[in-house]
């Protein structure tokens, strides 16, 4: 404490001190005045340095580092004000490339690391099933009941299942959620009006049926009508009370799991599907279950005890549960997590925007340099006076940091607008903020310190020594300039030329004409049998209707967003196998080509088609047809290679098995039509009400799919695209300032050259030639850094090719194009130099 109040005095009287400084060296240059002697006078002659010298004496406390701290900001501030083009410039630039940064740490944080809004985000976890090579968030109900009523590690078990009903007479269905009672509980919800659900009231058996209306849903479809609250509705034709109101900003669990236009109990799912068995131990339905770790309790051993309960609940109901099952936490308390293709997604677009970044820096940077020139005579002068190197060389440094500072806080302002505009565009964005948080201004800060070093410490370092005229920090900046720009700018245009391959490329199927139905037999309590009937009545009259050219089914509904796949390795190398079950007709209707053997049979079991490209990797150079796969089942057929899952390469490799009569309840229809298939979707809905009024089948169109998957790409090459561009752009920037700044430098050469007679080509070479090697190198550098880029695109989009000639041909063309343009404008107006006037400034 006493030290703290001695600091406390000394930085309350430090100008004290320093006005008994100046009084005392006053005294002793006035008796050096009146002694005559000239060593004496030579002492007191330079007053600054003195002052220095005798601040250091004194010792660097915190206070005198904060007193000189502010002296070299205020010093700073003056020197940037009186260049506002220069500052200007150099603000803009970094705003460019710290934004972009911003903008993606923040992105994310929203999405990795920035806790929900609910209670005790930590002790959240989201259940997994994990058995070798196959995994799922899914499970029945009753599995989930049993957790939660055994297991002690968890203090609450929640569960969810998404469904498309059918609201009063729209023609639109809508979305509900069936979730547990306490799932609002749980998560410290409160209803914006009147109530949401409880456990005490809504679980019991001979509760009414109720439902939460979601807070869009309520504002758009009931016109924010307060006293909607109490009044019935109908779903599916069935008689609900409106109990309440989702409160506004409601994340929810499970990233989009949080949007719902109504919520449900679970308990009440029969009550609203007619013949639904999700309660019971038979059923087919499924639910993502969630759970809160109990007070003092590890995820692992979470893990551990769930574990036992699995392989004691194997005993009982031993088709529930799959071989060697183990139960994985994964934590929930975040809009979603970190996986191996997300991951991979962020090191792309953090190496992108870093890499901006770099350009930004290295271009400030040859700015700093040429603007050496400008304050050369300023340097010497300090030099002169007495000034040390290390004095000028922290006098430069926090100028740079200075303008790091600004130039970060208009990047903040640049991503916070970005942000904005990006929230829009995300449905799950109510509760999200652009506002930045304690990580993004802690990102921020340390993006300021080492763009300040990037870019400030070479300057500031060959300032301080008075070496800036020398052309090797210039050369590398280039050099530097020019990789970072290449590797953009290869990877935009293979981004563009994926999105085109998969635009104009065929998918492998057709889907023009292709509609898909989920008639959702499971979810109404259909046995097999009862199934088969179903499906065999609705084939039989699609096929006899003019508009209709086949009718077949799948378990998974071309891009209908569900998969089963089998994560193996075939000859050493890992690979990701797509399952799905069709019928015979299904390869006719989506317009895949059976290239080898033959088509399923009737009622045929044991039997496989694979897909080409799984064909050529699992036996190279062998014919596949009559060989075993996986056990019993034998290879019959080998099919075109056909995204239908999603589109990246990996999804061509597909096995695909006869669907077998157990397979039937959970089928969807897949049909196609021989004219425009929009104006058969009201006939198809009337006939799957018609053969059994109380399904309320999901009907989607496969080109509406197709083209929302296709937009989203070429949002995606927009973006990285526009990133490309702005790099080559600074890069472009940077080469006209630094070509600027040679040509400042070597003026009296040129006009010695011109005067001797010397050609065009001659004075210009001789300018150009110190930048050719720099860009000759970091061309090299580039294309080999974005070949290593690109094996990342390459693993998550189809078409990406490292080896892609003419992206790398455009690129380099593009870039050196660009450069050239940027390096003779300034050669050209020296080439227009007044020779007399130039040699008598020099």
């Amino acid at each position: 404490m006493n030290e703290f109040f001695r600091r406390a005095g000394y930085f309350l009287s430090r100008n004290r001190r320093r006005r008994e400084l100046e009084d005392e060296m006053a005294f002793h240059r006035e008796m050096a005045e009146r002694s005559g002697v000239p060593e004496r006078k030579r002492r007191f002659g330079n007053a600054t340095l003195l002052h220095e010298q005798a601040r250091e004496a004194w010792g660097w406390t915190w206070t005198e580092w904060f007193d000189r701290l502010f002296q070299d900001l205020r010093y700073a501030t003056r020197m940037l004000l009186r260049s506002p083009g220069f500052t200007l410039a150099a603000v803009l630039v970094l705003a460019i490339g710290t934004g972009s940064n911003i903008f993606a740490f923040s992105t994310f944080n929203w999405i990795f690391l920035q806790s929900l809004p609910v209670r005790n985000p930590d002790s959240l976890v989201q259940l997994e099933r994990r058995a070798p090579n196959t995994y799922t968030y899914e499970m029945s109900y009753p599995t989930a009941i049993f957790y939660r009523d055994h297991a002690k590690t968890l203090s609450a078990v929640m569960t969810m299942m998404g469904s498309r009903m059918e609201f009063e007479s729209d023609a639109q269905p809508i979305h509900a959620n069936y979730v547990s009672s306490n799932y609002f509980k749980e998560l410290g919800a409160s209803a914006a009006y009147g109530r949401l659900l409880d456990p005490a009231r809504d679980d019991a058996p001979d509760a009414p049926p109720v439902a939460v209306l979601g807070h869009e849903f309520w504002q758009h479809r009931f016109a924010a009508d307060q006293s909607i609250v109490g009044k019935t509705i109908h779903l599916n034709g069935k008689q609900v009370t409106i109990v309440g109101v989702e409160p506004y900003a409601f994340p929810g669990l499970g990233g989009a799991g949080g949007l719902a236009d109504v919520w449900l109990p679970v308990s009440q799912q029969p009550y609203v599907v007619d013949g639904s068995k999700v309660l019971s131990d038979t059923s087919d339905g499924t639910v993502y279950v969630w759970g809160r770790l109990a007070p003092g309790v590890s995820a692992k051993m979470a893990e551990q005890e769930l574990l036992s309960l699995t392989n004691e609940r194997r005993k009982q109901y031993p088709n529930d549960i799959w071989r060697d099952e183990t139960i994985h936490t994964d934590p929930a308390g975040h809009f979603n997590a970190l996986t191996e293709q997300g991951y991979q997604g962020m090191i792309i677009i953090f190496t992108l925007t870093l890499l901006i970044l770099t350009v930004a820096c290295t271009n400030l940077g040859g700015l700093l340099l040429a603007r050496g020139v400008a304050r050369e005579h300023e340097v010497a002068i300090r030099v002169a006076i007495g000034a040390s190197r290390k004095r000028i060389f922290r006098q430069l440094f926090t100028e740079s940091l200075l303008l790091a500072l600004v130039g970060c806080a208009a990047g903040l302002g640049l991503a916070y607008v970005a942000l904005r505009i990006a929230l829009i565009y995300i449905p799950e964005s109510e509760w999200m903020s652009a506002t930045p948080d304690w990580r993004v201004s802690l990102f921020m800060a340390g993006l300021a310190l080492l763009t300040s070093i990037l870019f400030g410490l070479t300057p500031a370092l060959q300032l301080a020594r008075q070496q800036h005229k020398k052309a090797t920090a210039r050369q590398v900046l280039i050099g530097v300039q020019v990789a970072a720009s290449c590797v953009l700018l290869v990877n935009s245009i293979l981004l563009v030329r994926a999105a085109q391959h998969l635009v104009y490329t065929d998918p492998g199927f057709g889907y023009e004409q292709v509609i898909s139905i989920r008639p959702g037999l499971a979810a109404h309590g259909y046995s097999p049998e009862k199934a088969r009937a179903y499906l065999d009545q609705f084939q039989s009259r699609m096929q006899g209707l003019p508009q209709i050219a086949s009718v077949s089914l799948a378990r998974f509904a071309p891009l209908g967003g569900y998969e089963s796949r089998v994560d193996t390795n075939v000859n050493g190398h890992p690979l990701h196998i797509f399952r799905n079950w069709v019928d015979p007709e299904f390869f006719r209707a989506m317009e895949i080509p059976i290239l080898l053997g033959r088509n399923f049979l009737p009622g045929e079991k044991d039997a496989v088609i694979v897909s080409d490209s799984l064909a050529r990797k699992q036996w190279p150079g062998e014919n596949p047809v009559g060989k075993t796969y996986w056990d019993k089942a034998t290879v019959v057929g080998v099919a075109g290679n056909a995204m239908t899952n999603f589109f990246s390469e990996e999804a061509i490799d597909t096995v695909y098995s006869p669907a077998q009569l157990d397979d039937m309840p959970g089928m969807c229809i897949v049909l196609k039509s021989n004219g425009a298939s929009d104006s058969l979707v009201p006939m198809l809905k009337s006939t799957v009400q018609h053969l059994d009024p109380k399904l309320f089948p999901e009907i989607s169109l496969l080109k509406s799919t197709f083209r929302h998957d296709m937009r989203n790409m070429e949002n995606l090459t927009l973006f990285v695209g526009l990133i490309g561009v702005v790099a080559m752009l600074l890069a472009a920037i940077g080469i006209l300032g630094l070509v600027a700044y040679t040509v400042s430098q070597r003026t009296k050469d040129i006009a010695i050259l011109i005067a001797l007679g010397a050609p065009s080509t001659q004075v210009l070479a001789s300018l150009l030639q110190p930048f050719s090697l720099p860009v000759i190198l970091g061309t090299l550098a580039g294309v080999g850094a974005a070949a290593f880029l690109s094996q990342l695109l390459r693993s998550m989009l189809q078409g990406i090719s490292h080896l892609d000639p003419i992206s790398y041909a455009v690129a380099m063309a593009v870039l050196l194009g660009s450069f050239a343009i940027a390096a003779l404008l300034p050669a050209r107006r020296a080439l227009k130099l007044d020779v007399a006037r130039a040699l008598h400034q020099e």
